[in-house]
């Protein structure tokens, strides 16, 4: 049975020209673009006058964004781009060489992926945050959470680090460490650092949830990162209230420490809405937020080449929580204790959906989950 039929969008904006957006699953893939975080890119493309630089992993079947992109181009916009591809020079996304012929794009040609989700405009906004550039991320059928920042020094940043991928070739571990901390707006205090060689946890994550005191919700896709799980089950013990949802994808993973959380008593339901939950964000005290393209484990932090940006503000903060505990209704209690399959009838329309959602290889009726009089956790 499908539990969210609607897709549902919440925005926040501040006075501060910082903006948060989200979205619950909608209930198939959409080739449109239905999220309003996707409206607000194709709003700030077409508001652009002189320059669009993006990081993205890839592109596949969002035509509108394309469109607006190629407009740009026409009207005298300069744009420039960096994509993910593998060591062969294959692309994830199947549309994504559709963006080599008709804009100056780049690529690493590495294993380690570029992961970014990222664009800069006219270098004085920036929109960032965990959604791909697809049917599934702007397109809505995965949770994601997107943040609109308009502010030069953090604009300029971002351009820095687009200028180390683009111009200078500098993917991976050839980057420099970058991490910029106290950046005041008139509302916010944003950190930001940039995978691989920041140290992100390290430097920033690990000591906002030591120095929690109520609460660490958690929206993430993958979780895997042993010191960031013990540093919350020690919070657990001391008494921060932790809540995670974890995609059921990631469940499957060898590697996921959900089991170790749960035998710890941290609550942890996995989602069953056939698209996945994938943002990779902490909500922290009505304080902090904590977004980007950076999946919680030890390839996003020091291999793949992310964005994690940190934003203290109690009123996007709460307003964040009050998003994770709606989408946590939403999904039974009987998956605090057992995993659903990511493809299959327990997961939302996953079995009718066109993806893979378990990656292995069979889609819908060929995946053995999702045939009939099939029930597999």
């Amino acid at each position: 049975m499908r539990i969210l039929t609607l897709l549902i969008v919440l925005i926040f904006t501040l006075q501060a020209k910082e903006a948060l957006y989200l979205n619950l699953p909608s209930a198939y893939p959409s080739k449109k673009t239905e999220t309003t975080f996707g409206k607000e890119l194709i709003g700030h493309i077409k508001g652009s006058q002189k320059e669009i630089q993006f990081a993205i992993y890839g592109l596949r079947g969002q035509d509108e964004i394309l469109l607006a992109l190629i407009d740009a181009k026409k009207r005298g916009v300069k744009i420039q781009g960096v994509v993910d591809s593998d060591s062969h020079g294959k692309n994830y996304y199947e549309d994504t060489h559709r963006l080599y012929t008709l804009f100056d794009i780049k690529s690493d040609h590495k294993s380690s992926i570029m992961h970014n989700k990222f664009f800069v405009f006219d270098r004085k906004i920036v929109w960032t945050g965990s959604s791909n550039i697809s049917d599934t991320g702007t397109g809505g059928y995965n949770a994601n959470n997107v943040v609109v920042i308009e502010d030069k020094t953090v604009a300029k940043i971002y351009h820095e680090e687009f200028e180390q991928m683009f111009k200078n070739s500098h993917f991976n571990s050839k980057k420099k460490a970058t991490l910029y901390t106290g950046i005041k707006t008139s509302d916010s205090i944003i950190t930001l650092s940039f995978s691989p060689k920041s140290s992100t946890y390290e430097n920033y994550i690990e000591s906002l949830i030591r120095d929690s005191k109520k609460y660490i919700y958690i929206p993430v896709f993958y979780l895997t990162h042993k010191p960031l799980s013990e540093e919350l089950i020690a919070a657990h013990k001391r008494g921060v209230e932790i809540k995670i949802i974890l995609d059921a994808s990631a469940a499957k993973n060898k590697y996921s420490t959900h089991t170790i959380l749960r035998e710890e008593g941290i609550e942890v339901k996995v989602e069953n809405f056939g698209g996945k939950m994938h943002a990779k964000s902490m909500i922290i005290d009505d304080r902090f937020i904590i977004s980007g393209s950076m999946n919680f484990t030890k390839a996003g932090e020091s291999k793949n080449d992310e964005n994690t940006v940190i934003i203290e503000n109690a009123l996007l903060a709460k307003q964040y929580k009050e998003y994770f505990i709606e989408l946590w209704r939403h999904i039974p209690k009987r998956y605090l204790k057992i995993d659903p399959s990511p493809e299959g009838f327990e997961s939302g329309n996953s079995c009718f959906d066109g993806i893979d959602n378990n990656f292995d290889k069979a889609i819908d009726t060929q995946d053995p989950h999702c045939q009939k009089n099939s029930w597999v956790n």
